[in-house]
């Protein structure tokens, strides 16, 4: 009986909350009408009763408790006009009681509207009839004349009992009217009784009902609610793994699920994201999101720029390790070429240290040679192979001359070449810093190294022009070389064909061989400038190997460190 009054929480668990409340509401609406309706079958039928009581039965006894009293002021008028000592006296009273009967019959005929006894309202109305005409018929004894005692026993042995017989009527109608009364008493009663009852138990009933209501409602949303606020509440706090203790079918059951699946799919993106930026932090750019089916509706554009992330920065990797690349060969080629700029500078300088040892060798002898011009002609054989020693010498010397200044074209195109290789790796260096700066904090590494690379291109580029600097300067001694040979060869073909004269003109020779001697110190002069360009130029070869040999070490570093990284192929 107990769960009659309570709300089945099983019942309502998954049932929406319109459905929930439809449910609990069902049954206060039928508690409701039930005290509603007890309460209205009170009220009717205590209204019936009191309207019976009054309309029916009241006016009931009330109509026959006036004829009653009519009969009974009958009775009395025809013994006080019987007892009356004059005319006058009797004949009020005899009028008196002649306008009862007139009464008689209006009561009756309500009466008989009212009652639904037992007693016939005809055999009432014939009785009332047999009275008024014994009545009438004394009211004649009266007027005849007739004495006291004649009338008397009409009155007595006839219209007395006459009237008896209506108020035995009329008591039964009493009798039958209180009877009813009683009846209808104790029924109202009893109806109004179980109506009270009833409406006290089915407010007690409905009260105890709205409390469980109250409670199990409260619970019902209270409990879901408190669950998903305090699921809202740790996602707030930036948790995504949370668990809601709450299964319903009803809409927070569906809010639960719902946010529940909200948070899986948080911290499945959360979980790729963290594994994608851990193998991007340790250098693996091969791909990105590892589980894009997880990624839906606006997570779609994070993962999306996740992968072009990793995909940029997989293609400016690649950039700069081909970039790295060719620097490392145009280091190497710089570094080859520098080897032999200062292989060539080597070679130079030893022609040039032979070269100045055969001029010192051709100045001695043409001191020499002036001198034994004064000795006379015994010396002119000596001075011929002389001549002829010194004519070999100068072309060795223009032999020399012309590898030296080939040597010196090829240092320049080197030159050249290692300008060239420095202005691409000013471009390479630049367009790194630039793909540095794109990577961000990423590429701050990059940046220093493109920027060490351009700094050693400057440098690079620098030794380069100071090289071609020395280079032409070289050839310019190398051509004022070239015409002091050719004249001093000139001077020798000139001796060797004037050998013959030697003798007749000895005097001129000593002054040619002065001539000579001061021209072979010019020589000297000139050799020894150009041994100093040349020892330049070794420096130079040597310092621009050594800048190729750095930017080599620093290209493969670079590419130590891109090679850290895993890029798609």
């Amino acid at each position: 009986m107990g769960k009659l009054f309570q709300l089945n929480e099983a019942q309502i668990h998954d049932l929406k909350f319109q459905d929930k409340f439809k449910v609990a509401f069902r049954k206060i609406i039928a508690l409701a009408g039930i005290a509603v309706v007890a309460l209205t079958i009170t009220l009717c039928a205590a209204i019936f009763g009191i309207h019976r009581t009054y309309n029916v039965l009241y006016q009931q006894q009330r109509i026959q408790g006036e004829i009653r009293i009519d009969i009974q002021a009958l009775s009395k008028a025809y013994l006080w006009a019987l007892s009356a000592t004059t005319d006058e006296v009797r004949q009020e009273q005899l009028e008196k009681a002649s306008s009862k009967y007139a009464d008689f019959a209006a009561n009756l005929n309500e009466l008989e509207k009212l009652y639904s006894g037992s007693v016939s309202m005809k055999d009432v109305e014939t009785h009332l009839a047999a009275v008024e005409a014994n009545g009438k018929q004394l009211e004649g004894l009266f007027a005849s004349g007739e004495d006291d005692a004649t009338i008397f026993t009409y009155f007595n042995d006839v219209l007395y009992p006459s009237i008896d017989v209506v108020a035995g009527d009329l008591k039964v109608v009493s009798s039958e009217t209180t009877t009813m009364g009683a009846t209808l008493y104790h029924a109202i009663l009893l109806i109004v009784g179980v109506g009270v009852v009833v409406t006290v138990l089915s407010i007690i009933a409905l009260a105890r009902y709205i409390i469980d209501v109250e409670k199990k409602l409260t619970t019902a949303i209270s409990k879901p609610v408190n669950e998903i606020t305090a699921a809202a509440k740790s996602m707030a706090e930036g948790n995504t793994h949370i668990v809601i203790d709450y299964t319903s079918s009803d809409e927070l059951g569906e809010l639960a699920k719902d946010l529940d699946r909200s948070t899986s799919i948080s911290e499945q993106v959360i979980e790729d994201l963290s594994n994608t930026l851990d193998r991007v932090s340790s250098g693996d750019f091969t791909e990105g999101s590892q589980n894009p089916e997880v990624y839906c509706g606006d997570y779609i554009q994070l993962r999306d720029a996740i992968d072009n992330i990793v995909n940029k920065l997989s293609d400016t990797l690649q950039q700069v390790k081909e970039s790295s690349g060719m620097v490392s060969q145009g280091a190497d080629n710089m570094h080859d070429g520098a080897a032999g700029l200062a292989e060539g500078a080597t070679d130079q300088a030893a022609a040039i240290e032979q070269l100045t040892a055969s001029v010192q060798t051709v100045t001695e002898q043409t001191t020499r040679m002036a001198e034994s011009a004064k000795h006379g002609a015994d010396m002119v054989q000596e001075v011929g192979r002389n001549v002829t020693e010194g004519s070999e010498r100068m072309n060795d010397v223009t032999a020399a001359m012309e590898r030296i200044t080939q040597a010196s074209k090829e240092i320049e195109q080197i030159s050249q070449t290692i300008q060239s290789i420095s202005s691409q790796t000013q471009l390479l260096s630049l367009n790194a810093s630039i793909e540095a700066a794109r990577a961000g904090e990423a590429g701050r590494g990059f940046a220093v190294v493109a920027e060490e690379i351009s700094n050693l291109a400057n440098e690079s580029s620098n030794a380069v022009q100071s090289t071609q600097d020395l280079v032409n300067d070289a050839l310019h001694e190398i051509a004022n070389g070239n015409a002091v040979v050719m004249a001093t060869q000139e001077a020798l073909q000139r001796v060797q064909e004037s050998v013959d004269e030697v003798v007749a003109i000895i005097n001129e020779t000593g002054t040619i061989a002065e001539h000579q001697a001061r021209s072979m110190n010019e020589i000297n002069s000139g050799l020894e400038q150009i041994s100093d360009v040349i020892q330049n130029n070794t420096a130079t070869a040597q310092e621009s190997s050594a800048v190729s040999m750095e930017l080599s070490e620093q290209s493969n570093n670079l590419n130590n460190l891109i090679n850290q990284f895993q890029i798609r192929g």
